[in-house]
């Protein structure tokens, strides 16, 4: 089986979930165009990892709806996010002036090469959030500390949030 069929089968799991209780989780986006995922990876300066393109072919993230002022989190607490939001994470982890905190951080600096997916925001930061590496590996962050491989493909990170929805 293909990455790409591994995540198309694990988001089935989840958008049969979603599908019992639609109004416990936010709406999701329609799919990425082809065209914007070029633009994303242009101005990432890197290639998406195909599972990754697969998951956003399937949708771009959910809408940001907020509920009293909570975000509809479904993804291990974590927003499914838009090709925008993870550009505007992307590019704070990867602009040069960053370098320094994150070293301090997290003992290391981001890796151009990781995209993000899923973030938590609570309005004045990103404060963690998982990623997606160029081996199509799932890695996590937050304020103290980064995990590079924290679930082994995308495919299996998906699994894991269906198993806890």
């Amino acid at each position: 089986m293909t990455d790409e069929q591994a995540v198309r089968l694990a988001w089935d799991r989840i958008r049969q979930v979603i599908s019992r209780s639609p109004d416990a989780y936010p709406p999701l986006r329609p799919p990425a165009p082809a065209s914007a995922l070029g633009a994303f990876e242009e101005d990432l300066g890197t290639p998406v990892p195909q599972a990754l393109r697969a998951l956003w072919a399937i949708h771009e993230g959910a809408y940001d709806v907020r509920d009293r002022g909570l975000r509809w989190d479904f993804m291990d607490g974590h927003a499914f996010i838009s090709l925008d939001e993870a550009q505007q994470i992307h590019r704070s982890f990867t602009v040069p002036l960053n370098h320094g905190l994150f070293l301090e951080q997290w003992g290391r600096a981001w890796d151009p090469a990781w995209v993000p997916v899923t973030s938590r925001n609570d309005r004045t930061m990103y404060q963690s959030g998982y990623f997606v590496d160029a081996d199509g590996r799932v890695g996590s962050w937050d304020d103290h500390s980064l995990v590079a491989a924290r679930h082994p493909s995308l495919a299996h990170y998906l699994d894991q949030v269906a198993d806890r929805m």
